[in-house]
């Protein structure tokens, strides 16, 4: 049985995974899962990381819909857990149980969900609880650790504060980047993931890139060998970023799921933002619940902008039509993946908080240059900035000087 729930980018959760399953993925015969699980995979300075800490975690990255390899991703994440929990010894640094509940808790607003419903969502996928806690906490204690490590060098001067946001900042960061995509619609009636794998196998150059984009993408931008030309990386959706994150001008991206579609990506070039750019941009949407019954594809079929959803919507009660305007980060992560898919006018059907369908219709976007920039996120955003350079740095150097044996 396949149930759907909202995580993330509001991606379907369709997993029934077993530990059985998990073992075969790692390598594992079936007839040893049960006795192997429990065994050591890696030791990290002599902390042990188990066969099943392994399956769960990999259980956790699929149920989160992540994309790559994660078998290697699992293994990084777990042997970077226990050099961060190792670095908070050396600092006597812990969480309270209380710290832990709450993180779980903003954790699983961050998908739209309440923290029981969120561990009832990834259960169906094989995940057990403690193994969300363990995540999270980790979680926690790295950033104590961060903090008291390096909490005389992120200070940030109103000074240099005033200076990113004369050169342009944006307050959601500054990294700017000459894109060219390849899309292919997902009906969720082919295995679209696996095309998509075939033809980034195939891509060795930018000329390659786009001779498949002319071929393959069913993109608006396929004509010109799929050019979407210069984005804020800021305004892409989470996944997207993650993708592109440490990639150089001329590299592509592994496949991207996205609401609908699975996409390619080609860096053609970046550099720090500039310009006009002064804030976050905002998006201005409209959620249409239909409780009257109304056939929400109808009702798509004819609104071609949100005034006509308030044309639909009238006569019904006030509830029925929620529109706002907010920055595009502030977007619940469930609707903004369905956002960033969306032009001026156009609408996707989705399956909402309680389980019956909406209409969510994209009205219009606000350009950064339209909204002034905070002083109080630009310097937080520069601290974030500082503290994530010190912090990869710092793991880098942990990881370095670590004995990792596997088993």
């Amino acid at each position: 049985m396949t149930r759907k729930v909202m995580i993330g980018m509001r991606l379907a959760l369709a997993f029934s995974l077993s530990l059985g399953l998990l073992a075969l993925g790692l390598g594992i015969k079936p007839a040893q899962a049960e006795g192997d699980m429990f065994t050591p995979a890696v030791t990290v300075n002599g902390a042990v990381i188990t066969k099943y800490e392994l399956a769960q975690r990999l259980a956790f990255l699929q149920a989160l819909q992540q994309t790559g390899d994660l078998e290697k991703r699992a293994m990084d994440d777990l042997i970077a857990d226990r050099l961060q929990m190792e670095a908070a010894k050396s600092f006597g640094v812990t969480v309270s149980t209380d710290d832990v509940r709450a993180g779980m808790g903003e954790f699983a607003s961050r998908a739209n969900m309440a923290a029981p419903d969120f561990i009832k969502a990834i259960g169906d996928a094989g995940v057990e609880p403690e193994t969300f806690r363990d995540f999270v906490k980790a979680g926690l204690v790295w950033r104590a650790v961060l903090r008291a490590k390096f909490a005389g060098r992120l200070n940030v001067s109103d000074a240099e504060v005033e200076r990113r946001i004369a050169q342009g900042g944006a307050s959601g960061g500054g990294l700017r980047a000459f894109l060219s995509e390849l899309v292919l619609p997902d009906d969720g009636k082919s295995d679209v993931m696996a095309l998509a794998v075939k033809i980034r196998a195939n891509m060795k150059t930018a000329t390659d890139f786009g001779n498949a984009a002319r071929i393959f993408s069913k993109g608006g931008t396929a004509a010109n060998g799929g050019a979407l030309g210069w984005v804020d990386t800021t305004t892409l959706p989470p996944q997207v970023g993650t993708a592109l994150a440490g990639l150089k001008a001329g590299e592509i991206t592994a496949p991207v799921a996205l609401q609908g579609a699975v996409a390619i990506y080609l860096v053609r070039d970046q550099s720090e933002a500039a310009g006009p750019a002064k804030g976050a941009p905002q998006v201005d949407y409209a959620v249409f619940q239909s409780a009257s019954g109304q056939d929400l594809a109808k009702v798509q079929a004819k609104a071609t902008d949100c005034a006509g959803l308030d044309m639909a919507a009238r006569g019904m009660p006030q509830q029925a039509l929620q529109r706002q305007t907010v920055a595009e980060a502030a977007v619940p992560a469930a609707l903004r993946g369905v956002l960033a898919g969306l032009d001026a006018g156009e609408s996707a059907v989705v399956a909402g908080a309680g389980g019956a369908s909406e209409l969510v219709m994209l009205c219009s976007r606000i350009p950064q240059s339209q909204v002034p920039a905070s002083a109080d996120d630009v310097r937080s955003a520069m601290v974030n900035e500082r503290l994530a350079l010190l912090a990869t740095a710092y793991l880098q150097d942990l990881r370095t000087q670590a004995i990792i044996v596997p088993q």
